[in-house]
């Protein structure tokens, strides 16, 4: 097989070889996804099916705090509004969530609130979302960011309300999708249209996995004196009534033959659609389709690795910067999420054994192991030795005494 190089060489004289030349006859091009069109591809199985798995993965239990108030803060007020968010912010580029306190100006920052129960929140999708204006003094630690948000003639200030945003454009584009993200649904666009055209195209190839062609005399002469009209109406009445519950009837004297269609490659078209949109979308096949790992003595481990790249770069690049800036506005300690999720059981006793024997070294050397452990979330803290801190340092060993850690770590 020869090999296909890429050059950027051009015929002057062999028109047909620059023809041929996919990279001299192809450019690239983009068009912005409309609100009715992403409304629209929300609302269908696989769009909806992709935001559930990827917002879900996300945000299962997967959120560490400073403090155990902190995350009963969260829990109670705030996780609600921070799943609905990220939905909006996948399917639409942007999502919005406004705190309203009572008898409160929403063009005004947030002050202070005594009772949490008592605000109100919105949580508004990017199209329900409009900025006019955006600060563009580079000397402005506020550059390129919005001035205020118009919600349904409402004005919202900036320091009141979460952007949480998707994929951000290049400045350029930045206006033209109002200065919030672009959508998981128009990075995938292309193969959600392929994935719909193999769809569509089924029902009709089963339908009609044979072809009958109709032999009538005279029908060029028809055609020529423009007069088929009347013999088509009765060619489509029986077409109508083809089909595994119908039958037809014809003119004796008409011939009808029927060609018998093979159905071939059809699973093959439906993959490759399926596979293009595993491969946007980050998410594995499997996973997509919902079907166990193909493959012989295919665990589904290079899946599970896959899957969890793809959320985790969905958690640090789009979700944690917003919900930390929500955590601050309502006053309360910073959130991070947790190391090595979505692993295996097994994978999880490794790793807790060996997060024990790096404990043991440091209780040796004199340090905070139990920081250490909490941070790799093998412990959980007490509450009770937050507010009796004391009562836990009489309670520890101290370096100098002898303990036998290393029995307890043994492997079995």
């Amino acid at each position: 097989m020869g090999i296909k190089l890429k050059d950027g060489i051009v015929s002057l004289t062999q028109k047909l070889a620059n023809r041929r030349n996919a990279h001299l006859t192809n450019r690239m091009t983009h068009q912005r996804v409309d609100w009715d069109e992403l409304r629209a591809i929300y609302k269908t199985g696989i769009g909806s099916k992709i935001i559930r798995l990827k917002s879900g993965l996300a945000l299962d239990d997967t959120l560490q705090f400073e403090s155990q108030s902190d995350k009963d803060f969260y829990e109670v007020y705030l996780q609600p509004l921070v799943k609905k968010a990220v939905k909006y912010q996948l399917a639409f580029g942007r999502a919005l969530i406004v705190p309203h306190e009572p008898n409160a100006d929403l063009s005004q920052p947030i002050g202070n609130v005594s009772d949490w129960a008592k605000v109100r929140y919105h949580v508004f999708s990017g199209d329900m979302v409009h900025v006019s204006s955006v600060e563009l003094d580079l000397a402005s630690p506020d550059y390129f960011k919005p001035r205020a948000f118009n919600v349904r003639a409402a004005n919202i200030h900036p320091k009141r309300a979460v952007d949480f945003k998707y994929v951000e454009p290049v400045e350029f584009d930045a206006a033209t999708y109002n200065f919030g993200g672009i959508s998981e649904f128009e990075l995938i666009r292309n193969e959600l249209v392929n994935d719909q055209v193999v769809q569509r195209a089924v029902p009709g190839i089963l339908e009609r996995c044979s072809t009958l062609f109709y032999k009538v005399e005279g029908f060029k002469e028809l055609l020529a004196d423009r007069k088929e009209q009347d013999l088509l109406i009765y060619l489509a009445a029986l077409e109508d009534t083809r089909s595994i519950y119908g039958a037809g009837v014809v003119d004796a004297n008409d011939e009808i033959q029927v060609h018998n269609q093979q159905l071939s490659n059809l699973s093959d078209s439906d993959m490759i659609t399926l596979r293009r949109l595993a491969m946007v979308t980050g998410l594995p096949l499997s996973w997509l389709v919902g079907e166990a790992a193909r493959g012989l003595n295919s665990t589904g481990e290079g899946e599970r690795q896959v899957l969890r790249q793809t959320i985790e770069t969905l958690q640090s690049e789009y979700i944690l910067e917003p919900v930390n800036q929500l955590m601050a506005l309502h006053g309360r300690g910073r959130a991070w999420f947790k190391e090595n999720q979505g692993e295996a059981p097994s994978e999880r006793v490794e790793y807790e054994q060996k997060a024990l024997k790096n404990a043991l070294i440091l209780y040796q050397l004199g340090e905070d192991y139990r920081k250490y452990l909490q941070d790799k979330d093998v412990i959980t803290p007490d509450a009770w030795d937050q507010v009796f801190p004391s009562v836990e340092e009489e309670a520890l060993p101290q370096p100098d005494q002898d303990i036998d850690l290393a029995s307890l770590l043994e492997d079995d």
